[in-house]
């Protein structure tokens, strides 16, 4: 941006570091268990949206597993292969609290810059987390993508090789490391779907996913 490019000038690259936030808040939190796993952390979405934090939540969601995990298999009669107790352990956490009193930030984003930053005041300031009432969002979000008829692609400055590089260069020196043929951690029930619905209607959208 012209605005911050004065202040890198002149200067080098060394590392690089980008992050896909999950901030869709406490309504968009899921249900936390399902047959031989649970969902911790950032996959679980337990991001203090207005605080732009998580590390402490996800320390905690972390907590709060291994001991219902451990209730389960070592004190329960007849452990199950669906850890319940630790949806209501996080219920019963400051974790769930925090993010409830932060629900109406994220929501309000929609209304447009200045209306968000008045409500988020209210909210922070004034009500405290305590409005009688909750925000929702407008859609799911996998109703949030368009088909691809409906936008404009995007056409990028080639990069210059100075201050801004191309992707793999910046996969490079951001140091992520994983096997290659490391097995797939999400399947897909229909196979058919990447061709007859993702490619022709999204342009694929997965080929701009995080490499």
């Amino acid at each position: 941006h012209p605005s911050i490019r004065g202040v890198l000038e002149g200067g080098t690259c060394i590392s690089y570091g980008a992050r896909a936030l999950v901030e869709g808040g406490f309504q968009s939190i899921p249900k936390l268990t399902f047959p031989g796993g649970v969902l911790v952390g950032d996959s679980a979405g337990f991001l203090n949206t207005p605080k732009i934090k998580g590390t402490h939540t996800a320390m905690k969601s972390g907590i709060v597993a291994a001991e219902a995990i451990f209730e389960n298999l070592v004190t329960s009669a007849s452990p199950q292969s669906e850890v319940v107790g630790y949806q209501s352990g996080m219920e019963k956490s400051w974790v769930w609290t925090e993010l409830h009193r932060e629900r109406n930030i994220r929501p309000s984003f929609r209304w447009g810059l200045l209306p968000f930053l008045a409500y988020s005041g209210l909210e922070a300031y004034i009500l405290r987390g305590k409005a009688p009432w909750t925000l929702h969002h407008h859609c799911a979000d996998h109703e949030a993508t368009k088909p691809a008829s409906e936008c404009q692609p995007i056409k990028y400055p080639k990069p210059d090789g100075v201050l801004t590089f191309d992707l793999l260069t910046n996969l490079a020196r951001s140091g992520t490391n994983h096997n290659h043929d490391q097995p797939a951690h999400l399947k897909l029930l229909d196979d058919s779907l990447p061709s007859q619905v993702n490619m022709p209607i999204y342009d694929g959208p997965e080929q701009r996913f995080c490499p």
